[in-house]
């Protein structure tokens, strides 16, 4: 394998706008590209350190979703997850990359379960960190903190300390101030459409979508705030394997880079 690449920013254009995204890769590639979807609200840079260990044998990218980082926005919140994953899919197109994989985080493992429905024959396999199946009570609830509560709720003191509360909730053994201190800054970047992306996901059905999935899917499920629901979907999965790490959380990409590309290796290259 060889060394590992520096990471570079990038845009292309889509149909809302510029796309823009992060890139590592090798003088010459030899596995199949990995495209990388991130979280919400929050942007592609939590991948940083995973893609530039990934890019010592593939091309490796971490795509903002539109609205979020520095990716133009929709010109309105859109509908549904299709919306959003049918957007991501131009870079695809713009990269012209023919097969890839996919890995997804949280909002992103969605993104990435809707892509594969969309081109079935261009994504290759996937992985899922986080794939929360949740319950019609956890639905209505999830919708009233995350998309209700932000479009009414004034930017006050008092509002960003409980914010940061919240990240700091997720530390585990080896996550630093400033891996914290990133994440909450990009949570509140856009914060007037911070709820856009979540105001589809709660409308959007996990388990049924994955066990009607063909390519073969890795969840991966960590010890954070969707531990239990994501625990669910171990029974969804139609082709592909489940993997609980419950000693990693919250950054394990960043805490533990290399373990979590030997994994994706593992799974991807088999």
């Amino acid at each position: 394998m060889g060394t590992t690449p520096a990471v570079r920013r990038h845009y292309v254009e889509g149909r809302w706008g510029q796309l823009h995204f992060y890139r590592a890769a090798p003088e010459r590639p030899s596995r199949r590209p990995l495209v990388c979807f991130h979280l919400s609200p929050s942007s592609a840079r939590m991948y940083e350190p995973f893609i530039a260990e990934m890019g010592r044998d593939r091309l490796a990218v971490a795509v903002d979703t539109p609205g979020y980082g520095g990716s133009d926005a929709p010109p309105r919140p859109p509908d549904s997850l299709g919306e959003y994953s049918a957007a991501l899919g131009d870079l695809l197109d713009a990269l012209k990359l023919e097969s890839v994989d996919l890995f997804g985080a949280h909002t992103g493992s969605r993104l990435a379960v809707e892509l594969a429905h969309q081109r079935p024959k261009q994504i290759h396999r996937l992985i899922l960190f986080g794939a929360a199946v949740y319950t019609e009570a956890e639905r209505a609830a999830q919708q009233r903190t995350y998309v209700e509560t932000p479009r009414d709720t004034a930017i006050t003191g008092a509002y960003l300390a409980r914010r940061w509360d919240g990240w700091c909730s997720w530390r585990w053994p080896g996550v630093s101030d400033a891996m914290v201190l990133r994440s909450y800054v990009a949570s509140l970047d856009n914060f007037e459409r911070s709820w856009w992306a979540h105001n589809t996901v709660f409308r959007h059905d996990m388990g049924a979508r994955l066990k009607a999935l063909a390519q073969e899917t890795m969840v991966l499920c960590c010890k954070d705030d969707i531990y239990e629901p994501t625990q669910r979907a171990k029974d969804w999965i139609n082709r592909g394997r489940y993997v609980e790490r419950a000693d990693w959380g919250h950054w394990f990409l960043e805490v533990k880079t290399a373990e979590a590309a030997d994994l994706a290796r593992g799974f991807l290259d088999s």
